[in-house]
């Protein structure tokens, strides 16, 4: 039964995979890391498991994030503003530095440097304005209140790295998954509570996992096809 609901899953998730590639100009595997230079001048660097489609025509700057996280150098335009959307919220800037990551609930955006807009695709009045240090959460019923974070910490990615400090280690393994191209099973709910800290390089996900998975006071079994089922 165990093994039926794997192969399940694991099907579902590449049968996603697919449809959002097919509308996608630039995508990257999991684990992978890719920068990408844009008609503009701009850059976007795309993280792991990650999918963008481009719309410039018509002298526009436009994209969307189909998928993952994507961090973006905007080159200043005055009478170009570049957009980019995710599921849920739009940024829109003319020149600036800054991330967006799309998860199911929500589109979050940090930014780094310069000054931003973000609003709510299906209510564009619903807007707020960006200063560097500063992130959003956009969900489909609300634009949440902006709060500060250490935009050093929230894009280590960028340098393939990863640190968190008394951390759920739930959470962490949700974010070390997205790296890692086997599959991760917690078989012992306890152990997503216990705080965890590190720092690791993100090209060894594996190692992360187990390493943490030993703090946490877990014991891991690792099968055939990267399958890791943490007990």
């Amino acid at each position: 039964m165990v093994a039926s609901l794997m192969m399940l899953a694991f099907g579902a998730a590449h049968l996603s995979d697919f449809s959002v590639w097919l509308r996608a100009d630039y995508v990257t595997a999991v684990g992978e890391r890719r920068e990408i230079p844009l008609s503009d001048g701009s850059t976007v660097t795309l993280n792991t498991g990650s999918a963008v489609a481009l719309n410039f025509e018509q002298g526009g700057r436009g994209v969307t994030l189909l998928q993952g996280e994507a961090f973006f150098d905007v080159a200043r335009d005055t009478a170009r503003p570049f957009k980019v959307s995710g599921r849920f919220g739009r940024v829109a800037v003319k020149g600036t530095a800054f991330s967006v990551r799309f998860d199911p609930q929500a589109d979050t955006i940090v930014l780094s440097r310069g000054e931003v807009a973000v609003s709510r695709l299906s209510r564009p009045e619903d807007a707020t304005s960006l200063k560097p240090g500063d992130a959003v959460s956009v969900t489909a019923s609300a634009l949440m209140p902006v709060r500060h974070v250490e935009p050093a910490r929230s894009l280590e990615w960028l340098e393939g790295r990863i640190s968190f400090s008394e951390r759920p280690f739930g959470e962490v393994l949700d974010d070390l998954r997205r790296y890692y191209s086997g599959r991760v099973f917690l078989a012992n709910g306890r152990l997503a509570r216990v705080a965890v800290s590190g720092s690791y390089r993100l090209d060894e996900p594996e190692i992360a996992i187990r390493s943490l998975a030993e703090a946490a006071g877990a014991v891991a079994t690792v099968l055939p096809g990267g399958i890791v089922i943490l007990r």
